[in-house]
């Protein structure tokens, strides 16, 4: 594929080399350049051969030097990404098929793209890779890559994910290891379906793929209330959820005498189902499956300590500032815990649980709680200021999944928003701030 560069950085190896916005290039080392993966990955050189043409066609070699870690400072017109390849499953639990209608456009992409697994960490199947792009993860040594398993019996996937491309996943992922790349790993566990001894084998199956195999977020499905034509697919009871807390814990055991890490890790929902204390820091190692719901609550606490011994005490303040703490469900009997330890004194706080009317009573978690249910179950209550965490939002804090922005919160509520990222440090240095510091814009938000 052609590409113009529209920017070249002073000072870098492409503008010594005399390219100039206008150029177009044409392949790197002989090779065409389909995407970023392939730009990064053959510019990850000491010795790179550009071919270039300019805006009056003549084409022309230019080879250079540099040292690995140096980027040759292009900027090109258009995403080396492009448009994400999409995804062609039909998977019983597909959250995006249970979103209601009417939201934002953006938040029915299913992706699949195992370019975005390696340069962001999304969760891929690989049932759209055909053999040749498999190849040239090969070639490109992607990794680690982020996959989705859901269950090692492939006639068992294939049923799950809808797809009777779903079925070859394993030679995969032995081809993966055979060629010394590496891949985290995730379960959505269906009740009845994928867990009991379809978990256990499993577990077993993908340890025996370590060290390629880095990690297995073991998670819950997702259900909301808007199912209809749908799988019959219902959330696990607490003794359910017991149970695979059990099989984990187990399974734990003998993967840390087996290869020295616990390998597979719960996400924080099961822990919650199941009424369980969340396991200490150390359970979770390095943290792998983070972004999966993977150690959220440990973290969280465990940051939150730390910053209270470090915390200088708080200005006093004149008088009680009133804060409300809205969260999901799930979290609430978490967040009282902490707050009976940590709360500032001058802050008088009020936890909210928000009951999810938008998605269904079943989502618990906190980073799907909506605008309009905020302004409906705050609304009677009276306070100083609402503190919301981040991940209520989209990336740029801007806005919730129904569209609605925090300033539209504020201004509904009569009460001012403010938003803390998603730390412990920085919810507790949020807590201080409130009737001490006020910010200088007093606009709601």
């Amino acid at each position: 594929m052609l590409r113009r560069i529209v920017s070249v950085l002073p000072g870098s190896p492409a503008s010594r080399h005399r390219i100039s916005p206008g150029d177009i290039l044409l392949r790197i080392n002989e090779e065409p350049v389909l995407d970023e993966i392939d730009y990064q990955a053959l510019t990850a050189r000491r010795y790179v051969k550009l071919t270039l043409s300019n805006p009056e066609g003549e084409v022309r070699d230019v080879k250079l030097v540099k040292s690995l870690e140096t980027a040759l400072g292009l900027q090109f017109d258009d995403s080396l990404i492009g448009n994400p390849r999409t995804c062609g499953n039909n998977c019983v639990f597909c959250f995006v098929q249970q979103m209601p209608q009417g939201l934002r456009p953006s938040l029915y992409l299913k992706d699949d793209d195992w370019r975005l697994s390696l340069l962001m960490g999304n969760y891929i199947t690989l049932t759209n890779v055909g053999p040749n792009e498999f190849e040239r993860i090969i070639r490109r040594r992607a990794s680690p890559l982020y996959i989705s398993v859901h269950a090692t019996d492939m006639a068992l996937r294939e049923q799950m994910m809808g797809n009777r491309h779903a079925s070859g996943l394993m030679e995969r992922l032995q081809r993966l290891k055979d060629e010394g790349l590496s891949f985290h790993s995730q379960l959505v566990l269906c009740p009845g379906l994928n867990d009991g001894p379809v978990l256990r084998r499993s577990l077993h199956d993908l340890l025996a793929l370590a060290p390629a195999a880095l990690s297995v977020a073991v998670v819950p499905v997702g259900l909301t209330r808007h199912r209809e034509g749908l799988p019959p697919i219902r959330p696990y009871t607490q003794e359910e959820a017991l149970e695979v807390l059990a099989i984990c814990t187990a399974f734990q055991e003998t993967a840390l005498e087996s290869i020295g890490t616990r390998f597979a890790f719960v996400a924080d929902e099961f822990y919650s189902l199941a009424g369980s204390p969340i396991p200490p820091d150390e359970a979770y190692e390095n943290y792998a499956q983070l972004e999966n719901g993977v150690g959220m609550l440990r973290r969280f606490e465990t940051e939150l300590a730390a910053a209270a011994l470090e915390a200088a005490p708080a200005k006093p303040a004149a008088a009680q500032f009133r804060v409300l703490l809205p969260c999901g469900t799930a979290l609430a009997p978490y967040l009282t815990s902490w707050l009976d330890r940590y709360l500032p004194s001058h802050i008088e706080a009020e936890i909210v649980p928000i009951r999810n009317d938008f998605f269904g009573e079943t989502v618990t978690v906190s980073g799907l709680i909506v605008g309009q249910d905020l302004i409906a179950q705050l609304a009677d209550r009276q306070a100083d200021a609402v503190l919301i965490c981040e991940i209520m939002l989209n990336s740029e804090r801007t806005v919730f999944l129904d569209d609605l922005r925090p300033q539209d919160v504020a201004e509904r509520l009569g009460i001012p928003v403010r938003v803390f990222p998603n730390q412990g440090g920085a919810f507790l240095s949020a807590l201080n701030a409130l009737g001490c510091t006020e910010p200088k814009d007093e606009k709601p938000t």
